[in-house]
């Protein structure tokens, strides 16, 4: 009878633990605090904003934070078709959620006039060691159509690789500004009438171009940790 007693206690503290583990391991909705952040100026930002996107399981928004490098390497995802890429990443990363919203605050290791790569600790419960949240972002060029009687959030938008190279963009050096012929861009980017265009926004923003979450032994050898210590 007590090897018995002693058997179930086991069971049920083990049983607890797990609950235990479970609770620990949930992820919060995202705070006011940081909708209000969101943003992809800077890398660290952008970072953040995945994020946000991340923890709140908001499917458009993780989107909106890979790059059209990243897309084309995935086999040309679109938002339609993100849902399929998402699964997959989820097979390779199944605690990602968990991971992403866990991660400390990033340590950028390396930047480049458009490239930056960002490393952050993620602690346990989920594992016995550290591992590494490994994010490695590109600058890229945006840009935002509204047409007559605009709503809140344009009604167009999309990426390009460089503002500069697109041809849809003309630079003024005397006003360091950048200027659209709307006729001309109407008809390069097919997205709606000269005559119904009100305005057209363009700027820069940093974009996921890859991602890793690494044990210690397994992070790039180029990669110097001394920072996170």
């Amino acid at each position: 009878m007590a090897r018995w007693v002693a058997r179930w206690r086991v069971h049920q503290l083990a049983l607890l633990g797990l609950i235990g583990l479970a609770l620990g391991c949930r992820v919060p909705a995202p705070t006011v605090r940081q909708g209000l952040d969101y943003g992809f100026r800077t890398p660290k930002q952008a970072f953040e904003s995945w994020r946000t996107a991340v923890q709140g399981d908001m499917l458009a928004e993780e989107y909106r934070c890979f790059s059209r490098r990243w897309r084309a390497t995935n086999g040309g995802v679109t938002l339609l078709k993100y849902g399929e890429a998402r699964d997959q990443i989820l097979e390779q990363y199944p605690h990602l959620q968990w991971a992403v919203h866990q991660a400390e605050p990033p340590e950028e290791l390396d930047r480049t006039e458009r490239k930056s790569l960002l490393v952050s600790r993620i602690p346990g419960p989920l594992w016995v060691k550290d591992r590494y949240l490994v994010v490695r972002m590109f600058k890229q060029g945006f840009y935002d159509l509204w047409v007559e009687d605009p709503p809140l959030q344009p009604e167009y938008g999309d990426q390009v690789d460089d503002l500069f190279s697109s041809q849809l963009y003309y630079y003024d050096e005397d006003m360091d500004r950048l200027f659209v012929i709307v006729s001309d861009f109407s008809a390069e980017t097919g997205l709606a009438n000269a005559d119904s265009i009100a305005l057209v926004a363009a700027g820069w923003e940093w974009k996921i171009e890859d991602f890793g979450i690494f044990t210690e032994d397994e992070l790039p050898t180029d990669l110097d940790l001394g920072s996170l210590e």
